[in-house]
């Protein structure tokens, strides 16, 4: 599992300024009224023409500083969208492959700056494996237990291209350009445990029997979306998805306790029965 920086949670840069078009308005009107302090009267009234261009104005400089933030943030990682982003992997040397959402392209930039000049390590491995086949992987876990071996770890997005996806990391990864010489690589599936869960849900009075019917699709997708190598499943977890709007509260009565999952582990659902109550 990466454990890097999380882009989304650093501060903003001091280089995007906050905007208010009340603030720009004001320190325009001001300046104007010291340097003709007899329209400082007919500035008073919202009607005023004069007044009326500067609000125009203050509002035109809104619009031109909010685009000057916008391209600032188009030269940061964490900020750049689109095309934007492509420019910003063509500089480090990763092109966005066919349906590749901009968060995962983005990983993958990332990735890639930290594994090319950390050769061997888990980084390393971890970058040329998801670079293989980035459309088609969900997560790669690397795990070293001493003695040169490196066990590499392969979630597929498809679990029925499996083993193609397989198969374009081991020839990725045991390409003399990229393994270390005294490495000995073992890459594998990731192993699939699946969690039953049983859960009494309780409504409030007035919700709809429709909301209970649609909760454990919500589950399912909500499972899809967050499983990844080595994460461990808490019934907290579970009773937060069921928790939608309408629903007073949730006993979970499987999984017992925390689900801990290994590097080469991810937890998926099985049976998953819900009862209403009342």
């Amino acid at each position: 599992m990466s454990t890097h920086i999380d882009l989304s949670k650093l501060p903003d840069p001091n280089i995007i300024e906050s905007l208010s078009f009340e603030d720009i308005y004001e320190t325009r009107k001001a300046r104007f009224i010291s340097l003709a302090p007899e329209f400082a009267q007919a500035l008073e009234l919202e009607s005023d023409p004069l007044n009326v261009w500067l609000q125009v104005e203050s509002y035109q400089e809104l619009l031109l500083r909010q685009r000057i933030n916008e391209a600032a943030q188009s030269n940061l990682l964490a900020f750049a969208k689109s095309t934007d982003l492509e420019h910003l992997g063509a500089f480090y040397g990763v092109e966005r492959v066919a349906n590749e959402s901009d968060d995962e392209y983005r990983t993958r930039i990332r990735n890639n700056t930290i594994a090319s000049s950390t050769a061997g390590s888990a980084e390393h491995y971890r970058n040329h494996a998801i670079n293989a086949a980035p459309s088609d992987i969900n997560d790669v876990s690397v795990f070293s237990p001493g003695n040169g071996e490196v066990i590499i770890t392969i979630l597929a997005k498809d679990l029925t291209k499996a083993a193609a996806t397989l198969e374009k990391v081991k020839t990725a990864v045991t390409d003399d350009a990229v393994k270390m010489l005294t490495d000995k690589l073992e890459i594998n599936s990731a192993q699939l445990v699946e969690i039953d869960v049983t859960a009494d849900v309780y409504l409030q009075d007035d919700t709809p029997r429709s909301v209970f019917d649609e909760l454990e699709s919500a589950l399912r997708t909500a499972w899809q979306q967050q499983a990844r190598l080595e994460w461990d499943l808490a019934p907290s977890w579970i009773a937060a998805q069921l928790h939608k709007k309408g629903v007073r509260h949730v006993d979970i009565h499987s999984p017992s306790g925390l689900q801990k999952m290994s590097h080469a582990q991810c937890a998926v659902p099985g049976n998953i029965t819900l009862t209403l109550r009342t």
